[in-house]
């Protein structure tokens, strides 16, 4: 029954004009319309079968590129089922779901599902500034004004909202960002006082998990999706732990490094809840500075800094790591970040003499090199977030 409006009009019939991109809640709406917002259902209609939340068939699902991710919509990840809708959504139009497109106001959205944000810290004030699907940039713009801001992290949920959380004078905050384009502004999250870095990811399932840094321990905070909190847990009573980033993968697990006395450690949260500890990852022994991102085909990449240059290494999905390889030979690079993007790429900033440059990483596995984001002069921190998968 749940598959009734797409498979008995031929959802992949004429179209009635067509938009190219759409907001995550608009999707949203057309999901819950075709398959009551269940995106791993597989519905038969009529002797046809239709698959994830979106009701693709097996034929639309790959000619428009869906099995990069998965053989049928119903095992890839909403944000793929999404992404393939797009594609379809660019040469069918809303016409492609006749009455549920329609319904959810499909070809009136302009919205772009899948933006990256790259926030940085200048004189104790935050500013965020988004990458469109076009690679253009909105350019920064103050985000957070408080002053006394000295990191903040940034993280994409599956629901279309980001989350920027800063932290200023040991504590931290929270902000999100909500799919309209409003903020909530800022909220006290963790009142420590102590806290000296932080780093967040989301996952999946829609949670977001949020991980600080106080006397060299780092603790680990999970927002449901209800958007309630557990409280701070300790995840790694090390001691000697200086900064900590974090990626959420495809299959649902979450990894958290840490840097400690000039090497990386690395931790894998299961999609059980359990902890493998953190094992070494790269004990350079001279590295500064962190950051991680998952890749939406299941890979991670760690970044680290060391001497002011920037390496790279990657995860593949049985778990091995390539090693860490030098992705840029700067020399004057203070810090760091990372995002992966549903497409397939990867972006990854580095900070240098106050000015934030850009570094793409192609689905071939080629760069792009870094090239000149912003040019502040006065930038001492940044982070960045895309939903990859």
């Amino acid at each position: 029954m749940i598959a009734v409006s797409a498979a008995s009009a031929g959802w992949l019939g004429g179209a009635t004009g067509t938009a190219e991109a759409a907001s995550i809640s608009t999707w949203d709406k057309v999901a819950a319309c075709e398959s009551s917002g269940n995106w791993s259902i597989v519905a038969t209609v009529g002797g046809v079968t239709y698959y994830g939340g979106l009701q693709f068939d097996y034929g639309t699902w790959k000619a428009y590129g869906g099995q990069q991710y998965a053989p049928t919509a119903n095992l890839a990840t909403k944000a793929q089922q999404i992404a393939i809708a797009e594609k379809t959504l660019a040469v069918q139009g809303q016409g492609a779901w006749p009455t549920c497109g329609p319904k959810a106001g499909l070809g009136a959205d302009r919205s772009d599902p899948f933006p990256m944000r790259v926030d940085t810290v200048t004189g104790g004030s935050v500013f965020d500034n988004q990458r469109n699907r076009d690679g253009s940039w909105s350019g920064a713009a103050l985000l957070d004004g408080n002053g006394q801001i000295t990191q903040t992290a940034t993280a994409a949920l599956a629901d279309g909202t980001f989350h920027v959380t800063t932290l200023a004078n040991g504590r931290v905050y929270d902000n999100q960002r909500n799919t309209d384009g409003s903020w909530t502004g800022a909220a006290l999250l963790d009142d420590n006082g102590q806290i000296t870095a932080i780093s967040s990811t989301a996952l999946p399932d829609g949670t977001m998990h949020v991980q600080t840094v106080s006397q060299g321990k780092v603790f680990d905070n999970q927002r449901n999706t209800d958007g309630s909190w557990t409280g701070a847990a300790l995840l790694d009573g090390n001691g000697q732990i200086t900064a900590v980033s974090s990626s959420g993968l495809t299959n649902g697990t979450m990894h958290v490094q840490t840097l400690a006395q000039g090497s990386v450690f690395d931790n894998q949260r299961n999609t059980d809840g359990s902890w493998t500890g953190a094992a070494l990852l790269d004990g350079n022994g001279q590295i500064t500075g962190i950051s991680s991102a998952g890749l939406s085909d299941g890979t991670m990449h760690v970044q680290t800094v060391s001497q002011g240059k920037v390496f790279d290494n990657q995860r593949n999905t049985d778990g091995s790591w390539t090693g860490a390889a030098l992705l840029d030979g700067n020399g004057r690079i203070t810090a760091v970040s990372a995002a992966g993007l549903v497409d397939g790429t990867m972006h990854v900033q580095t900070l240098a003499q106050g000015s934030v440059f850009d570094n793409q990483r192609n689905t071939d596995g080629s760069w792009t090199g870094a090239a000149l984001l912003d040019g502040n002069g006065r930038i001492t921190g940044i982070s960045a977030s895309a939903l990859a998968g």
